[in-house]
């Protein structure tokens, strides 16, 4: 169709991941009519393959995980990025826009091709507690590489969050062009899969769900030995972790060397997560970095009263503690804002208002309305 712009969409993969999620739920509310999106994909992995819309035309540049891995490394450490030239540079077609989804090594590919007029990132992390920022960002020469051959060749870029862009600016400076948009949570559909009765009902005096990807930088082990301490002090409670990631084997040991089988279920990756979460008492985000916690978003949508730990997208969410309990980075703080709740009620009721005030910062609407005019070349 006449007039429809061309947008192309850059992703590393579509694992089980908040950034990959959000994604899915703004091409589920693109107008087709409007835009042509193509979507490329370095590793065809995840459970969110999916949910691709049938109007976005997807290109993967590998069936393999492993080679992918292979490949991403070898452009990541020496720079070494013939194969994705190569690809790139096949693109026959211009694009009005082409975004890098989730910022990182793979945004770079958006300059081996000149068929794109305008290149924009969107910034998913918290560089400066991110857990790559002592390994790599803080180090003089890859930052400054990083400022020269990426970020100041990029049209725009747009945080998830205020925290978010306040880190970035601290690591990496000002750029004349960055804006802040809240991710696409899709409130309705959140709801929605609230009321499904799949899953386990809840059997327990308490029960604090959490979700996410079992990484370090989640703080689930934090989480589990907080479990443990207000456990030996005699309290009984639950806690249900919906998840998968390379951290599970670890996490599966600490809870069997605490003797927490009966109190911390890891329930592994549901692409359904909300009934679980909906038919807890609080909603738990221990993690060291955050930018902006799109399952915090969608437990504020569901009523739910929640905990969080002292980084930046989460402390920017509850408004340092006003919209929900803070725990400083501590085993100890952490189990004390807990046993709060199981003691409170008033607190649960306080914090569940809290909640749904807080979750009208989702404005789905707007924020469409907002990636529409990047599309269009207009913020």
């Amino acid at each position: 169709m006449a007039g429809k712009r061309n947008i192309l969409i850059l992703m590393p993969s579509l694992r089980a991941g908040g950034a990959e999620r959000t994604l899915i739920n703004l091409l589920q509310k693109v107008d087709s009519s409007r835009f042509n999106v193509d979507l490329f994909i370095i590793s065809k992995k995840g459970p969110y393959l999916n949910d691709i819309p049938e109007y976005v035309n997807t290109t993967f540049f590998f069936n393999n995980d492993f080679i992918s891995r292979v490949f991403g490394y070898m452009h990541r450490k020496y720079n070494a990025g013939w194969f994705f030239r190569k690809k790139m540079q096949r693109i026959e077609k211009r694009y009005d826009v082409g975004i890098a989804y989730l910022d990182a090594n793979f945004t770079e590919l958006l300059f081996y091709t000149d068929k794109i007029e305008k290149r924009v990132a969107f910034i998913h992390s918290s560089y400066k507690t991110h857990d790559n920022y002592e390994r790599f960002y803080s180090r003089e020469g890859y930052n400054r590489k990083l400022r020269k051959n990426r970020y100041s060749k990029l049209d725009a870029l747009y945080f998830v969050s205020e925290d978010a862009m306040e880190e970035f600016i601290e690591v990496f400076g000002e750029y004349p062009k960055m804006n802040v948009i809240y991710n696409m949570v899709d409130k309705e559909s959140v709801l929605h899969k609230s009321k499904s009765d799949h899953g386990e009902k809840i059997k327990s005096p308490f029960c604090f769900s959490a979700v996410g990807s079992l990484m370090e930088v989640k703080g689930f082990d934090r989480l589990i030995r907080a479990a443990g301490i207000l456990k030996d002090k005699g309290y009984s409670f639950t806690i249900e972790l919906a998840g998968a990631g390379e951290e599970e084997a670890n996490l599966r040991r600490l809870i069997k060397n605490l003797k927490l089988e009966d109190t911390v279920f890891l329930r592994g990756f549901l692409s359904n997560p909300y009934p679980l979460m909906k038919n807890s008492d609080v909603f738990v985000m221990s993690s060291i970095s955050e930018a902006l916690p799109t399952v915090l978003c969608e437990a504020m949508i569901l009523g739910l009263p929640t905990l969080v730990t002292n980084c930046s997208g989460c402390r920017g969410l509850v408004n340092s503690g006003e919209y929900g309990l803070m725990a400083e980075h501590s085993d100890e703080d952490l189990a004390e804002k807990m046993r709060l709740y199981m003691e409170q009620p008033q607190l649960l009721e306080h914090y569940r208002k809290k909640s749904k005030e807080r979750s009208k910062l989702f404005d789905d609407k707007r924020i469409l309305e907002s990636y529409y005019k990047i599309f269009e070349g207009k913020l």
